[in-house]
């Protein structure tokens, strides 16, 4: 017998940890913040990030659609178009 199926939201209206699913996947969290300081590497990952994020909101419409046909014909790895633009626009920033 399954007790609990799903949870969603804080624990409770004070607490720091929270439920949370998306795509069929569920994880918790705890909310605060970070009090050891990033490392080089964590720096350069966040700066690459913030590039994609600029590069997929620059994008045209063209290219939008051209993604989306990708998308369409090649399912599995992403679940989201999103997701599919963000990884492509990251992996042409290269290493």
């Amino acid at each position: 017998m399954e007790l609990i199926s799903r949870l969603s939201g804080k624990f409770s209206g004070d607490s720091e940890y929270y439920a949370a699913e998306k795509y069929g996947t569920q994880y918790t969290g705890k909310i605060g913040e970070i009090k050891v300081p990033p490392t080089e590497n964590q720096l350069t990952a966040r700066e690459k990030f913030a590039q994609a994020r600029q590069a997929v909101l620059g994008l045209s419409e063209e290219e939008i659609n051209a993604y989306q046909e990708a998308f369409k014909k090649n399912p599995g790895k992403y679940k989201s178009l999103n997701g599919y633009i963000f990884a492509k626009e990251y992996e042409k920033l290269g290493e």
